[in-house]
């Protein structure tokens, strides 16, 4: 009885630990706000919880993996908007562009003859002790 109590509770325990590790501290939103009959500014917005940064686009290609978007199977550069800090990292060892808090990205896209467009993010995070591997979170939003 008491080694069926301990399987329950070890499983219990790896359980907890495995849901925890799959909670990014970066949750994204993604946007389609309409311009005209055509034209679309699509937006994803970052939301980092305290402590934890996301890289820029353009950030030093020896340090961080940067955010990238694909759309529609493209690989593109969105706008950033939010407030950029640049900085020598000392995890890295050189100097990088990144976001705190909250990042905006942002483009204009043309419907065409599509009802959707989808894509993913990849992105990198750190905390100034540790980094996580590169994330993609995919999205897909209606015109």
């Amino acid at each position: 009885m008491k080694n069926i109590f301990f399987i329950i509770l070890a499983l219990m325990s790896f359980s907890h630990l495995s849901i925890a590790q799959k909670t990014s501290p970066v949750a994204w939103d993604f946007k389609l706000i309409k311009i005209n009959a055509h034209e679309y500014k699509f937006t994803a917005t970052a939301t980092m919880q305290p402590t934890w940064v996301l890289y820029s686009q353009f950030t030093d290609p020896e340090g961080p993996v940067p955010t990238t978007f694909t759309v529609n199977g493209k690989q593109i550069q969105l706008k950033e908007e939010s407030h950029l800090m640049t900085e020598m990292d000392e995890m890295f060892m050189v100097e990088v562009k990144k976001f705190k808090n909250t990042a905006v990205f942002s483009t204009v896209v043309h419907k065409e003859k599509n009802t959707a467009i989808k894509g993913d993010v990849e992105y990198m995070t750190c905390d100034g002790l540790r980094c996580l591997p590169p994330t993609k979170v995919p999205f897909e939003l209606n015109f």
